[in-house]
């Protein structure tokens, strides 16, 4: 049987018994994204006996591992809800929250209680505050909540619900919150007046020409090009000086893994994209992107000297000689290599 109808099998209710006992075991040979989300969904079995074995088998679920899935775009929302109101160790809501995937409600909850360090990563995000406003509230009611956290609060609600309410106001005639994608799609600038064509072939006068016409959109169809527009106008967006506008590129649902190697080796955009793509799990699995950031001198230090261990042996010796590099970086460089050929040089 094929993975995805043994998936399906199970998530439509029409597993047999006795392979539900082997889903609650987390046995079924499934990749680990499936079992977590099939054994979330057999928590809730009719029969006492898999709904107990299913929470006991994701409580020992290797956390290494658990937390990999959970920072995955594709990760399902059931198994985020899940582990946000089950465990509360902080890599795990870390994990949950710098996910763009994770739904705006799980976030809603969970910023009314997490510790200030994870209120300063829920308020990085500010695309899923236009999505769910309520968000910015519960931070604010947090015990846990600091000064400055309340101050940056404030300011976001006077950019995005001020002074500048008629631009970035959320409408709920009917009491519904529209989606992200409501409220970007809305804009008054359909994606179409954004077009390329007729521009020069020239690359230098083209990416002229494609930033005097983006300079003249407002923030929040920036942020709408960010995530809806094409490869060329993201490549653009990235470098964007309002850091907003640069991470929607990042949660961009068009995003490819090429884009993500080239960005990686952009010295124009900002360190907090770099640190985002570095801090990112999925992204560093990708050996490519692994030394774009290493290789470059934007990248915060801390985030390259962690990458350095997943280098192959002849990059570790190129980035030993590369003056253009952090000198923290290239002395970690050279002491890695070192300790990997057994050198005591």
């Amino acid at each position: 049987m094929a993975q995805s109808n043994l998936l399906q099998l199970f998530l439509n209710g029409t597993a047999p018994k006795n392979l539900r006992i082997l889903g609650a075991r987390g046995s079924v040979p499934l990749p680990p994204k499936d079992s977590l989300e099939i054994l979330v969904h057999l928590t809730q079995d009719t029969e006492s006996e898999i709904s107990s074995q299913a929470v006991q088998t994701l409580a020992c679920w290797n956390k290494e591992e658990l937390i990999g899935c959970l920072n995955a775009r594709d990760c399902s929302p059931s198994v985020l809800e899940y582990f946000a109101g089950t465990d509360k160790s902080a890599p795990v809501i870390q994990a949950i929250i710098m996910n763009p995937a994770a739904p705006g409600k799980i976030i809603e909850s969970l910023s009314l209680s997490v510790s200030a360090q994870v209120l300063e990563k829920i308020l990085e995000n500010r695309v899923r505050m236009l999505e769910c406003p309520v968000i910015l509230e519960n931070v604010r009611n947090n015990p846990n909540a600091t000064p400055e956290i309340r101050r940056l609060v404030g300011e976001i609600e006077s950019e995005y619900f001020g002074s500048k309410k008629k631009e970035y106001a959320i409408h709920e005639p009917d009491g519904i919150a529209p989606s992200i994608d409501q409220i970007l799609l809305e804009s008054d600038l359909p994606l179409e007046d954004l077009s390329l064509e007729g521009l020069p072939i020239d690359e230098k006068t083209r990416q002229a020409e494609l930033g005097k016409r983006i300079s003249c959109l407002s923030l929040r169809e920036k942020v709408r090009y960010a995530l809806f527009g094409n490869r060329e106008i993201r490549t653009f967006l990235v470098r964007d000086t309002n850091k907003e506008v640069a991470r929607s590129v990042l949660r961009s649902p068009k995003l490819t893994e090429n884009e993500i190697e080239g960005i990686a080796a952009m010295r124009g955009v900002t360190e907090d994209i770099l640190r985002e793509i570095g801090n990112s799990r999925q992204w560093t699995k990708n050996r490519a992107v692994v030394q774009n950031l290493v290789r470059n001198p934007k990248t915060p230090p801390v985030v390259s000297q962690r990458l350095l261990p997943q280098l192959q042996t002849r990059d570790l010796t190129q980035l030993s000689r590369d003056r253009s590099i952090p000198d923290a970086v290239r002395y970690n460089a050279t002491r890695t290599l070192n300790q990997r050929t057994g050198s005591r040089k």
